[in-house]
């Protein structure tokens, strides 16, 4: 992504790390349940709506708008974007899984997390034009926003996986990956190596 030949391929490939990421998580999910399905789901369409009202009103998260990179997209909303709150709350969560924690703990801590990630996500996407915000820096009503918003998420996810989330030796490996991936392209564009 950081040599100018290959840029455009790497980052098109975005939707498809996302999807692996997931996948290869589910893959390794211990206990599959109806329920933990229906989970999935709401998490996958919670994220997505959250995005799509923040997109449409610029209400939740500041004033931004997405590039074409992630996809296919409903009202200038890519549909995979429901994908990376899901990817990231299943990953937390199975990770905090041991914890002898109250939910609504390790729903902040879920929460913080995934604030701290999009803290690195954020140069990374508007560089490589995932997304755009309209007044720039990035608001810090954004990371507030991410706050809670997945913090709620993550609560309803914990709730209705109580008695079945397990630890998945996959999601420390993905976050890690997630991590250092952003990290180090943070270090790149800071330094200007590209």
């Amino acid at each position: 992504m950081l040599w100018k030949p290959t840029s455009a391929f790497f980052v098109s490939l975005t939707p498809l790390n996302l999807f692996v990421s997931l996948g290869v998580m589910l893959y390794f999910h211990k206990s599959p349940t109806i329920t933990f399905a229906i989970s999935c789901l709401l998490v996958w369409l919670g994220g997505f709506l959250v995005e799509l009202a923040g997109v449409q009103t610029g209400v939740i998260f500041g004033r931004y708008a997405y590039g074409e990179v992630l996809g296919v997209k409903v009202w200038e909303t890519p549909l995979i974007i429901g994908i990376n709150w899901l990817m990231l709350i299943y990953a937390l969560a199975a990770i905090l899984s041991e914890k002898n924690w109250m939910l609504w703990q390790k729903a902040i801590v879920i929460g913080a997390g995934m604030t701290l990630l999009d803290v690195l996500i954020e140069p990374f996407a508007i560089r490589f034009g995932l997304w755009h915000w309209f007044d720039t820096p990035v608001p810090l009503q954004n990371y507030l926003a991410w706050l809670i918003t997945a913090s709620v998420m993550a609560a309803v996810f914990l709730q209705m996986n109580r008695s079945s989330l397990a630890k998945n030796d996959m999601s420390a490996v993905v976050l890690l990956s997630q991590f250092l991936f952003f990290l180090g392209h943070n270090i790149a564009i800071l330094f200007n190596f590209s």
